[in-house]
């Protein structure tokens, strides 16, 4: 039971975790990257090599980190409104993930070029609070089920969906946007809650641990065992990849390896064991967590653990990962506005695509510039995200004021 999930001397319970902002802030810096720098006719030879690099690392393991982290975020969130009625703390949490939701269909309508994960991190945050409730176990075993079957549905619904008509019904077009939240869609949450449970089994590890000891032999482990995997079926995929004869597959070439916007590539059993990135497939799946736990142990070891300083240039890094939702809403605005100005540029004779504020390096350097500069902000004024602040204050979930303790005093 909730309960239970950790001790009164645990070691993180008193401080904020370093670490985990840390971790929120390459999440969103890595999403911002596979949005802004990305492959095409016109591309500098710079900008082509970085978006390799950027498809073949941080592409899908920076949203699944992203969700992991939410189910940490879960458990922080409940935590942090301890003494309060488990009715009135579910409530809370609903309301919060229903504004997000919300929030993300408002930015989907800015028409721009990111595919917004707002609305369905909302709802996979809806769908996962009870989980808060449960034991451990229970919590693995829906993850376990949702990990194996989770893929394989949402091919088998997705190949057996009929385009909607020229003119649909209204009931049409919100039975598919459901069916798209839940299932079908770039950010189904058949695989998002998996990875926000996974995120409720690692907080309520890692928080329970009242050792120091104990936890810098977690963060290892999480980071060795998990470069381990991460490494392995990448390298695995790409043999596959350029080798499919080997294995009696098909050549499918690029498609083999490429995004599966939310689905496995098919619904051969073969396409759920090669780690198609963002198809939600056991094997994607897998390697995207092993990713995610790659980075939050390495980072709870070092700031967390050794207690690396940083002084106000890590202020300022942790701080804009604590406000995620300001940063994510504030990129997908303003990434829209210029690639609105950047279409219509073009089509004038002003520039020819791609137009480098609307993509590349040039653009993603001066969107983190802009991300350090509310960090900067939030820290010397201590303050929360403005949306971060907005959405405790109407979900009834703020966040009561702890005190920052030093690892060494903790």
């Amino acid at each position: 039971m909730m309960g239970a999930m950790t001790t009164p001397d645990a070691l993180l319970a008193r401080r904020r975790i370093v670490g985990i902002d840390l971790a929120r802030f390459a999440a969103i810096l890595g999403m911002m990257a596979a949005h802004l720098v990305r492959p095409g006719t016109g591309v500098s030879a710079v900008d082509d090599a970085a978006s390799k690099l950027i498809g073949a690392t941080v592409s899908s393991t920076s949203a699944t980190t992203f969700a992991v982290l939410g189910g940490f975020s879960l458990v922080l969130l409940s935590r942090s409104m301890h003494g309060r009625s488990t009715g009135r703390m579910l409530v809370s949490i609903l309301l919060r993930g229903l504004l997000i939701s919300l929030l993300g269909f408002a930015l989907e309508q800015l028409n721009g070029p990111i595919s917004v994960v707002l609305t369905a991190y909302g709802v996979a945050m809806i769908l996962a609070a009870p989980a808060l409730l449960m034991p451990s176990w229970a919590v693995a075993g829906i993850a376990g089920v949702l990990w194996l079957f989770g893929g394989a549905v949402n091919a088998g619904i997705r190949s057996g969906l009929a385009p909607l008509p020229a003119s649909p019904d209204l009931s049409d077009v919100v039975s598919r946007f459901l069916l798209d939240l839940v299932l079908t869609g770039h950010y189904p949450a058949i695989t998002w809650v998996a990875y926000m449970l996974i995120g409720i089994l690692l907080a309520r590890l890692m928080l329970s641990i009242t050792d120091r000891g104990a936890l810098r032999r977690l963060c290892v482990r999480m980071l060795v065992a998990g470069a381990i995997l991460y490494i392995g079926i990448t390298v695995a995929g790409r043999i596959v990849r350029m080798r499919p004869g080997w294995f009696g597959l098909p050549d499918l070439g690029e498609r083999m390896l490429s995004s599966g916007y939310g689905a496995p590539i098919g619904t051969d059993f073969w396409m759920l064991l090669i780690p198609t990135p963002h198809s939600g497939n056991p094997a994607d799946m897998l390697r995207t967590v092993a990713g995610a736990c790659v980075l939050i142990g390495l980072l709870v070891l070092l700031f967390d653990v050794l207690a690396l300083r940083g002084g106000f240039v890590l202020a300022t890094v942790r701080a804009a990962g604590a406000a995620p939702l300001t940063i994510y809403t504030a990129h997908v605005i303003v990434t829209a506005a210029l690639q609105a100005r950047a279409i219509q540029a073009v089509s004038t004779g002003e520039a020819t695509w791609p137009v480098w504020y609307a993509q590349g390096l040039g653009i993603l350097l001066l969107q983190l510039a802009g991300v350090l500069a509310i960090g900067a902000v939030l820290t010397l004024l201590h303050r929360r995200g403005p949306l971060e602040a907005l959405l405790g204050r109407l979900s009834g979930s703020s966040r009561r004021r702890t005190p920052q303790v030093s690892p060494a005093a903790a």
